[in-house]
This record gives C-alpha cells, sequence and structure tokens, in this order.
C-alpha cells in the first residue's frame, strides 16, 4: 500500500472549489492499482448528488477522476475509489503500514 497525498481542488460545474488536501491510499494487486479515501466536503458541493464522476484538479495541473462512494451527510464527509491513474506526487509517496 501506498499513499499520496495533493493538494488542489475540485470542479464542479466548470468551476474550481477553494484549494484543499487530499490523501489517496494505493493498493496495488493483480497488476492493478486501485486508490481509495475520503475527503470533507467543500462548501460547493453541498447538496449535490452523486450523479457521476468528479475530477480533483491537483496544484500542479494533473486531474484525476474519483468516483464518490457514500457521502455522509452527518458529518460532511465524502467516501471515494478513483477511476483510471492517479498522479505521482512531487514530495515522494509514503508507504503506509500494513
Amino acid at each position: 500500500m501506498e499513499l499520496r497525498d495533493f493538494s488542489g481542488c475540485f470542479i464542479v460545474e466548470g468551476r474550481e472549489t477553494e484549494t484543499m488536501d487530499l490523501r489517496v491510499l494505493l493498493t496495488v494487486g493483480g497488476g492493478e492499482t486501485h486508490g481509495s479515501g475520503a475527503f470533507r466536503v467543500p462548501a460547493a458541493m453541498i447538496g449535490m448528488e452523486a450523479a457521476g464522476p468528479l475530477t480533483f484538479r491537483t496544484s500542479e495541473g494533473e486531474e484525476m477522476t474519483l468516483i464518490v462512494r457514500e457521502f455522509d451527510l452527518v458529518n460532511g464527509v465524502a467516501y471515494f475509489l478513483t477511476d483510471g491513474a492517479v498522479p505521482d506526487t512531487d514530495a515522494g509517496s509514503q508507504r503506509a503500514a500494513g
């Protein structure tokens, strides 16, 4: 397992949300890499329904696609899986203890 930390924003209805941090836990198995994690829901996304994939744009301009699995409305948190490639981080990735 590997952790990758990003700073960036979501693209919602063609506009960028406020800058936030996003941590992705990568799992590699069977020749595939899958990512997952959770994030605090930005104000621009409150009231949104999980109608499709979200785009997260890193501060370096790279984009990744996230599929929200669940919105926890009580705590203002969304749980996600990645879809497609997850960018490398400049600062280097951390190995997760496992």
